[in-house]
């Protein structure tokens, strides 16, 4: 690799690059089933485990944990308002 690859890679587009992926996945999303989706997802925190093997921390589950709950909260709300 020379300075000058390094210097194009730099200069990239990166925001067209991430609109071009943001549409990749929302077209792969349409069709993709529900099995390669938790593939996908596993394939996902595999990677996510050997960037930073303890995630995800104990405060990490707990903050998980307690925005599940306040959108869980939220949810059964709007269900009750809506019915």
């Amino acid at each position: 690799m020379t300075r000058d690859d390094l210097v194009k890679f730099a200069r990239r587009d990166w925001v067209a690059i991430e609109d071009d992926k943001a549409q990749y996945w929302a077209a792969r999303k349409q069709v993709m089933s529900p099995a390669e989706a938790l593939r996908l997802g596993a394939d996902l925190r595999r990677h996510a485990k050997t960037l930073r093997p303890d995630w995800p921390s104990d405060a990490e589950r707990l903050a998980d944990h307690e925005t599940h709950s306040r959108v869980a909260k939220v949810l059964r709300a709007v269900a009750r308002a809506t019915r």
